[in-house]
């Protein structure tokens, strides 16, 4: 009974903490992306009130990134306001250790990783898409999903590039409808050998409808130019695989990286970005633990000696600190084409044996 009553008085402890740490990293955060986006106002069709829009709809994103930084400052805040009032020392002194209050705050931040990762999964991707979406199309108001060039998409020996029109597609229906459409046939050798020009496309049925096409052949003779008012073109690249291709990888959900892996035949020709993406998402809730733990030998360390501001400041400044390397090291992954493992799983467990090494040193 008195560990059950202790692990819900430490449990409100955190959540509290952890709760007050989102408010305010979600504040900062809105804040200077709105701010960022006022910048903006007035080209195109971008107003305030599209900032105001495209700000909201990226608060999931926000919240879902920073939660590394948060769980380790609500630990901090919750269990330091538990040391201030030598809570903690109580604790100890009827034999609960600092392992097993080190265990209850990790079991409390299990519990808010479940629906963390559900909304990284199911909220945060479409979220940020439609944000994006909605951003070019006001930018510009004839570009939906792309900008400038467009998307592009390859598909064994297909490339296929082309302009969304409107604010993205209906995922639903599977609709979409793309302007400027160019479809690039290579031989085995990767030589261009037809180029197929469409004014419009029109996705029906797991194929495309090309309308309006000038066809451009490669042949021993020469270059053969004819024109087409209509053809179908039966092709595995459907709306959806569009949307997750013009997404940026760490922004996919898990199930959009596994089904665009599954759409490339050659997984040689899947960018390093994509991997790196699916390892961080599946690492996620050991990278939150990881960046938690960093603060708990610092808030142990005060119970020996005063400080508290000082230390508490310490540890929560090396969680944020370890939070931005590792967003650091994931970009140089993708720079320099390194095995996901490195920049993903190995910082994270090398974080987590030094802690617990520190924690049962300081437990002795």
């Amino acid at each position: 009974m008195m560990i059950t009553t202790l692990n819900r008085y430490v449990f409100k402890a955190i959540s509290l903490g952890v709760l007050l740490a989102v408010a305010i990293f979600l504040s900062l955060d809105v804040l200077i992306g709105f701010i960022s986006q006022v910048n903006v106002v007035g080209r195109g069709d971008f107003t305030l009130g599209s900032a105001l829009f495209y700000t909201l709809l990226t608060i999931p994103h926000s919240i879902y990134q920073n939660f590394p930084v948060s769980s380790v400052v609500g630990i901090m805040l919750g269990l330091g306001a538990l040391a201030a009032n030598s809570e903690l020392v109580v604790m100890q002194s009827s034999g609960i250790s600092r392992m097993k209050v080190a265990a209850i705050a990790m079991s409390t931040l299990v519990i808010w990783l479940l629906p963390m990762t559900l909304m990284g999964e199911y909220v945060v991707p479409p979220a940020k898409l439609l944000a994006e979406s909605f951003r070019a199309s006001k930018l510009d108001k004839d570009v939906g999903l792309g900008v400038n060039s467009g998307v592009w998409i390859r598909d064994g020996n297909i490339i296929f590039n082309a302009t969304p029109v409107g604010n993205g597609y209906d995922e639903r229906s599977k609709n979409i409808v793309m302007n400027n459409v160019t479809v690039y046939e290579l031989d085995d050798k990767l030589r261009v050998v037809k180029v197929s020009k469409a004014e419009k496309a029109i996705h029906k049925d797991d194929s495309w409808e090309l309308q309006n096409i000038e066809v451009t052949e490669f042949v021993e003779t020469g270059v053969v130019t004819k024109t087409i008012d209509w053809q179908l073109w039966p092709s595995r690249i459907e709306p959806e695989i569009l949307g997750i291709t013009h997404s940026r990888p760490k922004n996919l959900s898990i199930r959009d990286i596994i089904k665009y892996r599954n759409f490339q035949e050659n997984k040689e020709h899947i960018p390093i970005k994509y991997d790196i993406a699916l390892w961080s998402k599946i690492t996620y809730p050991f990278l939150v633990i990881a960046t938690a733990l960093t603060g708990l030998p610092f808030l142990f360390g005060l119970l020996r000696s005063g400080g508290f501001g000082q230390r508490l400041l310490i540890g929560i400044m090396l969680g944020i600190v370890f939070n931005l390397v590792n967003r650091a090291l994931l970009n140089m992954g993708e720079v320099f084409n390194m095995h996901p493992a490195l920049v993903t799983l190995l910082p994270s467990s090398c974080i987590v044996l030094i802690s617990l090494w520190v924690l049962k040193r300081q437990n002795r």
